[in-house]
């Protein structure tokens, strides 16, 4: 039956294309799933806040108990810390999970009822300096489709409208000699059904970004702000008209300046939303169109925001976010660090919005020849296997063409890891780098690990 799958290869070029049964059967079930959560999101909306609040009470204390049930170590946390799981009295004396206690524990919080070999494997981190390898459920990566065509759908998106992404990924050299620098996704993708890859554009081939944005159409853009900013200037610049609408912009992975806010939105005459999230698939919050307002969704997890002692952040001023995200039964986050900051602007329960987040960057490596790239292009989007071997890194630029890269070496870590880190990382840019290797990266005086310190001006 396999041979036979495998034998069911799609065609170009014209060609029929031979879709295999599990292919099929994905989209039916990622379609059926994007109902699902679509109708739930619409009538919690109907909801009190009371109400809500009740509602993602009972989806934590069902989680909290399913995490104790299947997985090793929160069966441990909660009998050693003495948590009644049946309510939620004692929820914050669960220890908070960091990346270095899942490092230490992976088999353990793997869940009992899927093992690892049935998981999908991520990693993230590489923009924070504190890389991590995880594992997700395919039903989780299906549900979190359907909270960001629920955001595409208060843009005014309709069955059929494409999405073109952007997002950091190789594209084959056959392509990019071709002056293509993205991939086909397939319809009906979250994340783009054309993606257009950071990892190539330049000042000369930008126009070739456009030119494929004005053959696709698309209703919706999401992705890398820097991208379409630099696509923006382009087609201002050269005072192209964009005669088909684009009815909403979702932009993600980096902070955006107003000035790009303000180029996007003037380029693609089209409002800008924002969106804050994670591979770790805990946390999800959008903006609307009537602010700025970064809103968390109930069902999707619960959040806290809370000082460095551990006290509950008050509205107006910053905070750490703490997620508990209720998608992933594979690997249960429970009141997972972050490692990001955002200012609290409403709190109801595990319900929070958020006037700012604070903690993710928008540096650039800058290349030889000067040109710039998207140091979280490079990194957090790379899926470096040596992600699982290093337990802090950071990257210093003080000249063109040259970078120093520190790395605080985890287990198992080897000269294979740097290999790779190099290979990939001059594979898109071109820059000599410097390893060293300490046994500590100072933090700032806020408090936070700065990833990139960029000393060019």
């Amino acid at each position: 039956m396999v041979s036979i799958i495998r034998k069911l290869k799609k065609r170009i070029s014209g060609i029929r294309v031979l879709i295999p049964p599990y292919k099929k059967l994905h989209n039916l079930k990622k379609e059926h799933t994007i109902k699902k959560v679509l109708k739930e999101i619409n009538y919690l909306n109907s909801l009190s806040e009371e109400e809500i609040r009740n509602f993602q009470n009972r989806k934590l204390i069902e989680f909290i108990n399913y995490a104790h049930d299947h997985c090793k170590y929160y069966k441990k946390i909660i009998s050693d810390n003495n948590v009644d799981i049946s309510d939620l009295s004692g929820f914050q004396n669960i220890p908070m999970l960091t990346k270095a206690i899942i490092k230490g524990n992976t088999q353990n919080l793997i869940s009992d009822e899927y093992g690892i070999a049935h998981l999908a494997k991520k990693n993230t981190g590489g923009s924070t300096g504190n890389p991590l390898e995880l594992f997700c459920t395919t039903q989780a990566g299906l549900l979190d489709y359907g909270f960001h065509f629920y955001q595409y759908k208060k843009m005014g998106y309709q069955e059929g409208d494409i999405i073109l992404g952007a997002a950091a990924f190789t594209v084959p050299k056959a392509l990019r000699d071709n002056n293509v620098f993205w991939l086909e996704m397939g319809k009906r993708e979250p994340f783009g059904d054309t993606k257009l890859s950071i990892l190539y554009l330049t000042e000369a081939n930008v126009k070739y970004y456009v030119q494929k944005l004005l053959e696709l159409k698309p209703a919706i853009l999401r992705g890398y702000p820097s991208l379409f900013d630099s696509m923006a200037q382009y087609i201002i610049k050269n005072e192209i008209n964009i005669d088909f609408k684009i009815k909403g912009i979702s932009l993600t992975s980096e902070m955006c300046s107003r000035n790009q806010k303000i180029n996007i939105e003037k380029a693609f005459s089209s409002k800008v939303l924002f969106e804050y999230g994670h591979t770790e698939v805990c946390v999800l919050c959008h903006t609307s169109g009537a602010d700025d307002i970064y809103k968390s969704y109930p069902s999707y997890g619960y959040v806290e925001v809370l000082n460095d002692d551990g006290t509950e952040t008050k509205v107006g001023e910053v905070g750490n976010i703490v997620v508990t995200g209720f998608l992933n039964r594979g690997m249960p986050f429970i009141r997972y660090k972050t490692e990001d900051l955002g200012r609290l602007a409403y709190k109801n329960g595990g319900i929070a919005h958020f006037s700012e987040i604070i903690g993710r960057s928008q540096d650039f490596i800058v290349a030889k020849d000067k040109s710039k790239i998207s140091i979280s292009a490079l990194t957090s989007w790379q899926h470096l296997n040596a992600f699982a071997h290093i337990a802090k890194w950071q990257i210093v630029q003080e000249e063109p063409g040259v970078i120093t890269i520190s790395i605080i070496k985890g287990e198992n870590y080897s000269i294979e890891d740097e290999t790779e880190i190099k290979e990939k990382i001059q594979k898109i840019t071109d820059v000599d780098i410097i390893f060293s290797y300490v046994t500590d990266i100072p933090r700032t005086k806020g408090g936070k690990h700065l990833f990139m310190i960029q000393k060019i001006t």
